[in-house]
């Protein structure tokens, strides 16, 4: 569940709407989409359960048996379905899963190229050259993308290894960002590796990856390394630690002189200092405003409000 709130396709939605009321209003309905659209996937499994797959032209053994579970969609279009439904649902799909992949690619592209090509690597690159580097990370994120799934036997499996990597490594970038102040990049980008080290060691079965470290509870089970730990949320409170206390250590290095601020690179210290200023000026303002209008109400000079 929680792996699915950080997504970027998500958030470029809702940062893209008019107003705060239309991105709750559309928050709200995907949710209650989504639960919508799970109920013909019951209805398909629960149909194809029950189904005497002798009567059929797929004979026996079942899907089931055959450890085809993960088609089961295809095959019920395919094998229980007129043929005209079996062609448009099967083109639905196709046409879904495309326009996902479609969003990723375009996702992760724009996020290299912006935040950090623009950002960090080189500031001054003018649009069109991040407009080509975008266009780069497509192809690279593309055929890495394909590489997976052609050495994965499975798209499900890649499909929820996807959101258990978002739920160790993104959700608590996502915390940090709207709850925990004073967060910075070189905490982000700690957090981020180290997290990513941590959950590559624990192993994954999809990818055919061994575990290096074997937590509590840890089995070898027809070949394949179990795993009954809860790494996967012991990874992200790691993770959401890190980022604090890397977050912290640096800026109390920099401040303390300890590290040259030339080493500085992601400028976190000239901006916490521009955004500690904008708020003591905010602060000001706001007192000033409130010290001339209580002047002006004293000296009876009108009748003036003050809302602070």
């Amino acid at each position: 569940v929680l792996g699915s709130i950080p997504w970027q396709t998500y958030f470029q939605r809702v940062l893209s709407a008019s107003s705060p009321r239309q991105a709750r209003l559309i928050s709200y309905l995907s949710g209650l989409g989504s639960f919508l659209m799970a109920i013909p996937s019951v209805l398909i499994g629960a149909v194809a359960a029950s189904t005497d797959w002798n009567q059929t032209s797929y004979g026996l053994p079942t899907p089931v048996e055959r450890g085809e579970s993960a088609m089961i969609l295809p095959l019920v279009l395919h094998y229980l379905c007129p043929i005209y439904i079996s062609i448009g649902g099967l083109g639905a799909i196709a046409a879904a899963v495309m326009s996902s992949a479609d969003s990723a690619l375009l996702s992760a592209s724009s996020m290299f190229a912006h935040n950090i090509y623009r950002k960090i690597l080189r500031k001054q690159a003018t649009e069109k050259e991040v407009v080509c580097i975008m266009r780069v990370s497509m192809v690279v994120f593309g055929t890495a993308a394909a590489g997976l799934a052609f050495y994965s036997h499975s798209i499900y499996d890649l499909w929820f290894l996807s959101g258990e990597l978002v739920y160790a490594l993104l959700f608590p970038q996502l915390c940090c960002v709207l709850f925990i102040p004073n967060t910075n990049t070189y905490g982000s980008a700690a957090g981020f590796f180290f997290g990513f080290l941590l959950r590559l060691l624990a192993g994954e079965p999809s990818l055919k990856i061994p575990p290096v470290i074997h937590y509590p509870g840890c089995s070898l089970v027809d070949g394949v390394y179990i795993q009954l730990f809860p790494f996967k949320t012991f990874t992200m409170l790691l993770t959401l630690g890190t980022i604090v206390a890397v977050s912290y250590l640096v800026a109390f290095l920099f401040k303390r002189n300890v590290l040259p601020r030339r080493w500085d690179v992601c400028s976190v210290i000239k901006e916490n200092s521009i955004h500690k200023e904008n708020k003591n000026s905010i602060s000001t303002i706001k007192r000033n405003e409130v010290r001339i209008c209580n002047d002006l109400r004293a000296s009876g000079e009108g009748t003036w409000s003050c809302s602070g």
